[in-house]
């Protein structure tokens, strides 16, 4: 296992210290999978699989076109490790995809094609549920040992933090959007029917509640409406 000097653990804790010099999550989890190729013999391919929604499945990071193709198999045939990995399981490990064919024919078919004979799998996990996962690949047979499931492990935590952050970024960015359109909605109500911000915001709230509209879109039409967008 791992020692207080072990190259692979120093290089994983330098990746840490440049996510500082980021500046988008795809860039986060770029960075991410190239230091897990650096950092472990065994991988020579690494991606990241995020799950959408209930069941689009996107690749937004990837070390090789190879991967990218064996993730379009993947969200195509909705079978294979990584597949498994975001559904099923914390950890997927293949020693051989030779041995796989019957259990995910068209991937493992592929990944053979393409040289890649073995992979470990990691579950991503973000606001408490499955993300997606974050998948190493090599190609030699039963290339991985347990110092890679442990690295690996740790990479993985590390693409769940920078999704997390990148999600609540952009829920705070959505909350701050939401807020000055109702700010703006109001502003209209006051001016138009001389009242108070508490009475025009009470107007906008029963007006989504009468027509089961979100508050934010309630006020966006209202927007609309008195600039004219709705106008033909």
């Amino acid at each position: 296992m791992f020692t207080e000097h072990d190259e692979r653990l120093r290089d994983f804790l330098a990746t840490g210290r440049r996510f500082a010099t980021t500046t988008s999550v795809e860039e986060t989890l770029q960075l991410i999978l190239t230091s897990a190729v650096d950092s472990s013999p065994a991988t020579d391919l690494a991606g990241v699989l995020l799950l959408e929604g209930r069941d689009k499945i996107t690749s937004p990071a990837t070390t090789d076109e190879v991967v990218n193709e064996l993730d379009q198999v993947q969200a195509q045939y909705v079978e294979g490790p990584c597949v498994e990995s975001i559904y099923d399981h914390e950890l997927v490990v293949v020693e051989d995809f030779a041995k796989e064919l019957e259990r995910w024919p068209n991937f493992a078919r592929r990944a053979l094609d393409r040289d890649v004979h073995s992979s470990l799998s990691f579950q991503l996990y973000s606001e408490g549920k499955n993300a997606g996962s974050l998948n190493l690949f090599s190609h030699r047979p039963y290339a991985f040992d347990e110092d890679d499931r442990v690295l690996g492990s740790l990479f993985a935590n590390q693409a769940g933090l920078a999704l997390r952050g990148a999600q609540r970024v952009a829920h705070l960015d959505r909350a701050v959007a939401s807020r000055g359109i109702i700010g703006m909605a109001k502003g209209i109500l006051i001016e138009r029917f001389g009242i108070g911000d508490d009475e025009a915001f009470q107007r906008l709230v029963r007006s989504s509640q009468d027509t089961n509209i979100k508050l934010v879109d309630v006020a966006q039409w209202l927007i609309d409406e008195t600039t004219g967008k709705h106008q033909g």
